[in-house]
């Protein structure tokens, strides 16, 4: 049996598929198996992927003939069907270096008590350019140092300390999994449209410990086109939030107070997303639900509505002047700290 089950979900990403196979592909670790599948894609992915399976033994194909609508539902497809101890959900538009399973099997084969093991990611555009490091979005979010290091650490600890206030997980296409923990789990809820990594990864944690290192082995694409985009578009998301927060709270005695400070952060979020979500059916009723649950976390929730409401009204006349990216230098030199730059 292979050690490691690579695993590609893919919908609608042929233009960036061959660099994510080829990717795999050229591992230096060689243990692997790859299985590859696509959820009824509207684009040329199936032609793609066939070409692929033809000249590589080793890349097993599935087709779904309904799409599912959900990733996290293929993921839970491919592991059922995944033969190694360890999986890589290796996300159709992000590519790797050649390096990865080399620098992180290794951490989940001398640390058994280890579930997941990650490595630092890079941003990057559609042209597979470098936007910036993830390691520096969590120095910001977190205000530690703490990823310029490999670390091994308590999933507990972890799950307190971080997952409460943010996924530090970028995305699954820099991580191994353990698979037993994965199934032990009841692996990934497919009922999230977002945040079912964020979910799948405090479960994980809450069973077993963490595994990092330092080098930049992921490149994570940022594009109009990925669920996270879209799914942005809804305060559904934030109901996922405090869900992940619910069960956190349940499963770490004596966290209540990193609890409560989550979700009043988790409600600022919301409030900055209030005029960006697209007014449907559910807008109304989703949003009056957040705003009942989270005046109980954030202390004048609806004087700093309305404050926020001024400030955008504010920024779209100093748009329309043409001086909003002038303001925005001047923000950043002014409350360096504040402000994340990219």
């Amino acid at each position: 049996m292979p050690k490691v089950s690579v695993i590609i979900p893919n919908y609608n990403h042929a233009p960036y598929l061959r660099e994510r196979i080829d990717s795999v592909l050229n591992q230096t670790y060689r243990d692997f198996e790859l299985i590859v599948l696509d959820d009824l894609s509207p684009d040329n992915s199936r032609e793609v992927i066939e070409e692929y399976a033809e000249n590589h033994p080793q890349v097993k194909t599935v087709f779904n003939t309904e799409n599912s609508g959900s990733t996290f539902a293929q993921w839970n497809k491919g592991a059922e069907m995944a033969t190694g101890d360890y999986l890589w959900f290796a996300e159709s538009d992000d590519f790797c270096e050649p390096t990865l399973l080399e620098r992180l099997v290794p951490l989940l084969d001398k640390n058994p008590d280890v579930g997941i093991a990650y490595g630092q990611t890079y941003l990057v555009d559609e042209q597979s350019e470098i936007l910036n490091s993830y390691g520096k979005n969590l120095e910001f979010i977190y205000k530690t140092k703490a990823w310029e290091n490999d670390f091994i650490k308590s999933g507990m600890d972890a799950a307190h300390e971080w997952l409460y206030f943010h996924n530090p997980i970028p995305n699954a296409s820099g991580a191994l999994i353990r698979k037993s923990v994965y199934m032990e789990i009841g692996m990934a809820d497919t009922s999230m449209k977002l945040n079912g990594d964020w979910f799948l990864y405090a479960k994980i944690l809450t069973h077993s410990n963490l595994a990092f290192c330092a080098e930049h082995l992921n490149y994570f694409r940022v594009h109009e086109l990925t669920q996270r985009k879209r799914a942005q578009a809804t305060g559904r998301v934030y109901l996922e939030i405090i869900e992940i927060n619910n069960y956190l709270r349940q499963h770490i005695p004596g966290s209540d107070d990193n609890a409560n400070k989550a979700m009043a952060k988790i409600a600022h979020w919301w409030i900055g997303s209030l005029f960006f979500q697209k007014r449907n059916n559910d807008y109304l009723k989703v949003n009056w639900k957040l705003y009942k649950i989270f005046r109980k976390y954030y202390p004048w929730l609806l004087p700093r509505i309305i404050y926020h409401t001024l400030f955008l009204m504010l920024r779209f006349v100093v748009k329309s002047t043409g001086l909003l990216k002038a303001a925005k230098t001047a923000r950043q030199r002014m409350f360096p700290k504040k402000y994340f730059p990219y």
